[in-house]
């Protein structure tokens, strides 16, 4: 009795319908419809760099030694501030001995003119001739003279202990620094580096063939370390740079954009491409004999469920998890975009929306 129990449960297992089976074995798949498309839009990127809006070279007009340095690499300014000074001590003492003539040849100058009065007093008296008067007269011009030159003089050291210190034209960040007290500089000689802050831009160099399409004012997209962010073109150069073929384009980044001066920026441009194909998950992507790729489409079954073929695809351009393909596959049609490595050609599936 025990034997014909088990036979006939042998049986029932050997002679249960294969649906039955199926919906035991059946796996569930992720799946996107395709859609083919007739182009697709690749982003390029073109490296460049961030720059200030403005940018300056400080150095003395005048040559000396540097006696004080008041700023640092870095370091936050605004315009007028002083930056560095020169040894003005030389200065000083011809200011003090220019001002010390000043003071005699005004002292002369004022007993002149009393003279002159005097003089004019005796003329009418008939006590001072013409010529005496004359004479008092031509000493007073010279003298006056004498003060005016005194008094450029003094206005001539006044305007080189100024130039004596270095100041800032305008806000900005002090990006390079070259000085040091007790070094001798000469006139114009570069020693700071001023650059604009919170106004920052980019430059790259486009290829020609793209390039000549921008314009003023167009939105585009740029990247680096300091993020994503929208600028806008300030300026496309109309020639080419004759080392590398490429055009300069100069966008202005928003004011709240972490940029600084130096960082390494890219360029998103945009380029449609008239080849035909499709875009799938670059989880669907299979890797096939031979160096080929494929992917996993669905071909629906009458039970309802979903049979597994593999495609032959050719991957033609690839950005942020998605693949442009192409290859035998059709509008409307199916396509696994995860777990390729727990199915195989051939098996029966069904979709995990369902």
């Amino acid at each position: 009795m025990q034997r014909f129990i088990v036979l006939a449960s042998l049986l029932v297992a050997v002679f249960t319908p294969l649906s039955a089976q199926a919906e035991v074995i059946l796996q569930r798949v992720n799946s996107i419809s395709i859609e083919r498309l007739p182009a697709y839009e690749a982003q390029r990127l073109f490296a460049g760099r961030v720059i200030g809006s403005q940018r300056a070279d400080i150095g003395f007009e005048l040559a000396g030694q540097v006696a004080e340095v008041t700023v640092e690499d870095g370091q936050q300014v605004k315009a007028g501030d002083v930056l560095a000074r020169l040894d003005t001590r030389s200065l000083a003492i011809e200011k003090s001995e220019l001002t010390a003539a000043q003071h005699e040849v005004s002292a002369r100058l004022g007993q002149l003119d009393k003279d002159i009065i005097r003089f004019r007093n005796l003329r009418e008296s008939g006590y001072v001739s013409a010529g005496q008067l004359d004479e008092l007269t031509s000493r007073r011009s010279e003298t006056a003279a004498q003060l005016s030159q005194v008094d450029a003089r003094l206005k001539g050291v006044a305007l080189r202990m100024k130039k004596s210190r270095m100041t800032a034209p305008f806000n900005g960040e002090i990006s390079t620094q070259q000085l040091e007290e007790g070094v001798l500089v000469s006139a114009g000689q570069p020693l700071m580096q001023l650059v604009v802050t919170g106004n920052t831009e980019a430059v790259f160099g486009i290829s020609d063939r793209l390039g000549r399409n921008l314009i003023y004012g167009q939105s585009l997209v740029v990247s680096g370390d300091f993020g994503q962010w929208p600028a806008s073109i300030i300026s496309v150069a109309q020639n080419l740079d004759w080392r590398t073929q490429t055009r300069t384009v100069r966008v202005q980044l928003p004011t709240n954009a972490p940029a600084v001066d130096g960082n390494t920026a890219y360029l998103h441009l945009p380029e449609k491409r008239e080849v035909a194909g499709f875009w799938v998950p670059l989880t669907a992507l299979l890797e096939d004999v031979r160096g080929t790729w494929a992917v996993y489409s669905l071909a629906a079954v009458k039970d309802g469920s979903y049979q597994l073929r593999k495609r032959s695809v050719q991957p033609v351009y690839q950005y942020q998890g998605r693949v442009y393909v192409d290859g035998e596959l059709r509008t409307g049609e199916r396509v696994v975009t995860a777990g390729l490595h727990r199915v195989s050609p051939g098996l029966h599936v069904s979709l995990a929306s369902e």
